[in-house]
């Protein structure tokens, strides 16, 4: 008699230990902008409106060199025209001359420092306030483009 029992309780045990708790607690769905991935880099913008404020999120990570993390996590709170603002200053970094200095944008945590590499390509840096690392990254304005689903 109790074998069955206790073999009856472990049974319950089980099943109600696994029982899943609501997924998504936070409610906040995120949406991709755009995203790029090749041998070289990833890049990808996110979304999520929360209290009715668009919090997007630039992360990008320098995959050519394998035995370093270079990874960036840009966080920022844009209206739609602050994030085309964005956009178009990213984009005039393409424009700018070789030897021009970094043009700097204040984002949330940090800085995002802007300049051109050849062939019009756009390298992005990235330093958090209060740290002196510095992540970057660069795109074409094709990948810009699709980064911004413009």
């Amino acid at each position: 008699m109790k074998k069955p029992l206790f073999a009856l309780i472990a049974i319950f045990a089980c099943t109600f230990s696994y029982a899943q708790v609501d997924q998504s607690s936070s409610g906040y769905s995120v949406e991709t902008i755009g995203k790029i991935s090749t041998l070289y880099k990833y890049i990808e913008l996110t979304k999520q409106v929360i209290n009715d404020e668009n919090i997007y999120n630039l992360k990008y990570q320098n995959l050519e060199f394998p035995q370093m993390k270079d990874m960036a996590n840009v966080r920022f709170i844009a209206t739609d025209q602050e994030l085309d603002d964005l956009y178009n200053e990213i984009l005039m970094g393409s424009k700018m001359k070789r030897n021009d200095p970094i043009k700097y944008i204040d984002l949330d945590r940090g800085k995002l420092g802007l300049s051109r590499l050849t062939s019009g390509q756009i390298k992005i840096l990235y330093t958090a306030n209060g740290s002196s690392e510095v992540k970057w990254t660069w795109l074409t304005k094709g990948q810009l483009k699709k980064v911004f689903d413009k």
